[in-house]
């Protein structure tokens, strides 16, 4: 099949508009894949590159003018391109074409062939899932009807005379045989990964009745992403007329609606919402009303940002004028049909920003801070964070996350995050992060603050008594770190006097006594923290469902050790170094078990540990087959605070640990859930008789199996989380996350100090 010359074509098109063009696609179909590509997406990683270079040969098409418009100068260039296809008599088109399609795709076509070629092109080149292509042919009188011919693979469904769009639109999902119908414009081009992405949100969310995608204009403008309606029966675009790709517009939602424009909408509920309406013919308010028609039966309509396309907004449409006429028309028909629930819908007065999504009752807007944009692989309490920014997500609630120290953008997690729901923050080029002017923009949008780690409290603490002093501040002291420090310092051989450990305590508690409400992940640093500090205190540790690993006791080998080395001196590093010097000769030569150190490493240090019986793997992004394989973990930390979470996965997997005293008391662990080592002596037997009594083996997995479900299932994990987000009757500090323990430091029995607020 022979194709045309794209430049050769290009060459009597204004230089300067298809230049803006050429470099808008390139720009879109870059950061699509920084936004999107994930290891197993290859493929269109290359779809990518090979459009953008196609693309870019435009910018060297000599001698033309500059005065023509970017719309003048793309309907030109895409005439141009239609009479090359056309002139060509061996010129076709094939098309993907599925015996079982997933999504049926209908296009109304009236005139505008140009238009109806780009999209087409661009359907042959990124559909990504199985799908057929039904065009109405509505009438045309141009040259819709030999183009037309010249395609392969999809029905073509010719009307004499024009029925008007949304009437062509009922007839096509008539012939529909897909699970989805995606209702696209002719006036539109997607890019790389939209159908899959389209799909993923659809079927991924629980009741979803129709899922749009992030449209683009000709100008590189955003068009919106998903849309508000107003009580009075107004709609607007999000966004509209912005930069496409600000991290406001990157991440999933509940909408009110999704332009027509492209609206993919499951077909059965299509049909049980009595497809579009016919009163709206020809065209506009239909895809208003059939939305409102699915939240009516208790369905969602999904922005799914992922998605993208380009659309040439009436591109394809009767003159401005008469558009404008038919929408005032229509709009006064919405007002009237929808009037019960649009009285319940904002007035256009509000700000869009509180409107961009539909808070279900009860919901709160949360914006979290952290350091960075919490990558499960750093450890460091980052896990912590990602699992409570995802579950507040998952159970409703609108979620932004601020990495204040480092704000750059951190994949895979944060199109992971953005695809839960939640908005997250970064810095892009020419864009920096800045808290205060952030906070500023959002005065008044959000329900509480949940903030973790002392120097961000530190840091935001006066900026949030100056521009929020109402704001709930939820302090997340995922970890006592001035108990950290403490016993780092005594393991140096540092004495501190009883004076000295009040003071610095009394130093970190007062940043929580700017807190309305105060989260820590144990009963014992409940417990300390209660010494000095008088308001609320919860206690939220972590959430895991259990996944037992298959292989038997005498199918596995080695011992493992999982944490992030990130910087020296820190507990990590002390503990495996320890380990390694004092614990694990021995135990080796007892047992002959081979040693694996897991996690994301910078450390020479630990590097250097590696022989013929240690290995060092650094990152691994899946620790299954770790957990399955090996026979003992060991946590031999000396000092930590916190709860360590590799503890808590390994035994959500059924592999027996041992610890020290420290993390025992913890976690609250008794050596049923987990073998503990008073001494080194004891550590080195204990591990020793772990590692070759298979009856103490399955004992112990037993009983680690039973912990986590006791104390860290996701549904007990989330009743707590509701529980601070609306604690001030203080039900969640009765929450615990085990058994009772003893604190493992004097810490504990330092006198009380003012604990007025």
């Amino acid at each position: 099949m022979k194709r045309y010359n794209l430049p050769a074509i290009a060459r009597n098109v204004s230089g300067r508009a298809l230049l803006e063009l050429s470099r808008l696609k390139a720009h879109c179909l870059r950061t699509l894949r920084e936004e999107t590509v994930q290891a197993n997406d290859a493929d269109r990683v290359q779809d990518a590159d090979s459009d953008a270079s196609s693309e870019v040969v435009l910018e060297t098409v000599p001698n033309v003018s500059p005065e023509v418009s970017v719309m003048g100068a793309l309907n030109s260039f895409l005439d141009q391109k239609l009479k090359a296809f056309l002139s060509n008599p061996e010129a076709r088109m094939a098309l993907l074409a599925a015996r079982r399609p997933k999504i049926s795709i209908l296009i109304a076509v009236f005139n505008r062939a140009a238009y109806t070629l780009a999209c087409l092109e661009s359907l042959a080149a990124h559909a990504d899932e199985d799908c057929e292509i039904i065009l109405v042919d509505d009438g045309s009188t141009d040259e819709t009807t030999g183009l037309l011919a010249r395609i392969d693979n999809a029905l073509v469904i010719s009307n004499r005379e024009n029925v008007g769009f949304l009437k062509a639109c009922n007839q096509a999902a008539d012939r529909a045989t897909g699970d989805w119908l995606l209702f696209l414009n002719n006036d539109t081009q997607i890019l790389p990964g939209f159908l899959s992405a389209l799909l993923r949100a659809g079927e991924s969310t629980a009741h979803c009745g129709a899922v749009g995608g992030r449209l683009i204009l000709p100008d590189g403008t955003l068009q919106e992403a998903g849309s508000i309606i107003w009580n009075d029966g107004s709609c607007a675009g999000y966004g509209r007329g912005d930069d496409p790709f600000k991290p406001e517009y990157s991440y999933l939602r509940e909408v009110h609606y999704c332009s027509g424009a492209c609206l993919m909408v499951k077909k059965r509920y299509f049909e049980s919402a009595g497809r579009f309406d016919e009163q709206y013919a020809p065209a506009y308010y239909e895809e208003t009303d059939l939305c409102m028609k699915l939240r009516e039966m208790g369905l969602q309509v999904i922005y799914q940002p992922a998605a993208v396309l380009m659309h040439y907004e009436f591109g394809s449409a009767p003159s401005r004028e008469q558009v404008r006429r038919i929408h005032v028309r229509n709009m006064e028909k919405f007002h009237h049909k929808w009037t019960h629930r649009l009285n319940a819908h904002p007035a256009s007065s509000e700000d869009p920003l509180r409107c961009r999504e539909i808070l279900p009752a009860g919901k709160k807007r949360i914006l979290v801070v952290d350091d960075l944009i919490p990558d499960p692989a750093l450890g460091s309490g980052f896990p912590r964070t990602h699992l409570i920014v995802r579950l507040l997500a998952d159970l409703g609630h609108a979620v932004t996350f601020y990495p204040l120290q480092f704000p750059e953008r951190r994949e895979p997690v944060t199109h992971e995050l953005q695809q839960r729901g939640v908005e997250v923050m970064y810095a892009r080029e020419g864009a920096p992060l800045d808290f205060e002017s952030f906070l500023s923009s959002r005065l008044h949008h959000y329900d509480a603050l949940w903030i973790s780690r002392p120097h961000n409290m530190e840091q935001l603490g006066p900026v949030l008594r100056r521009l929020a002093p109402d704001l709930q501040l939820i302090y997340d002291a995922e970890a006592l770190f001035v108990v950290r420090e403490i016993l780092k310092s005594e393991l140096d051989g540092q004495a501190i006097s009883p004076e000295e450990k009040h003071e610095m305590i009394e130093k970190e508690i007062a940043l929580m006594r700017q807190a309305d409400v105060v989260v820590t992940v144990s009963l014992q640093e409940k417990s300390v923290v209660e010494k000095f500090y008088s308001g609320i205190v919860c206690v939220l540790g972590h959430c895991h469902d259990l996944v037992p690993t298959p292989l038997s006791f005498s199918e596995r080998k080695d011992i493992l050790f999982v944490g992030s080395f990130l910087r020296s001196p820190s507990p990590n590093e002390d503990a495996v170094q320890y380990f390694m010097d004092h614990l694990y000769p021995k135990i080796y030569e007892a047992t002959g078990a081979g040693m694996h150190i897991v996690g994301t490493n910078y450390l020479e240090s630990v590097r250097r540990l590696e022989n013929a019986s240690v290995r060092v793997a650094g990152r691994v992004d899946d620790l299954f087959e770790y957990y399955n394989r090996c026979r003992l973990f060991v946590v031999p930390h000396r000092y930590a605070a916190g709860i360590p979470l590799k503890l808590i996965e390994c035994m959500t997997y059924g592999l027996p640990a041992i610890v020290t005293p420290l993390i025992a008391g913890q976690l609250g662990l008794d050596e049923q859930a987990a073998l503990i080592g008073a001494t080194d002596a004891d550590f080195i037997a204990k591990a020793v008789k772990a590692y070759t009594s298979e009856t103490v083996w399955k004992a112990l997995r037993a009983g680690s199996l039973r912990y986590v479900q006791d104390h860290h299932s996701p549904a007990r994990f989330k009743e707590r989380l509701n529980a601070i987000l609306s604690s001030g009757d203080g039900e969640a500090a009765a929450y615990s996350v085990g058994p009772s323990a003893p604190p493992s430091s004097e810490l504990a029995a330092q006198p009380a100090s003012d604990k007025s607020k």
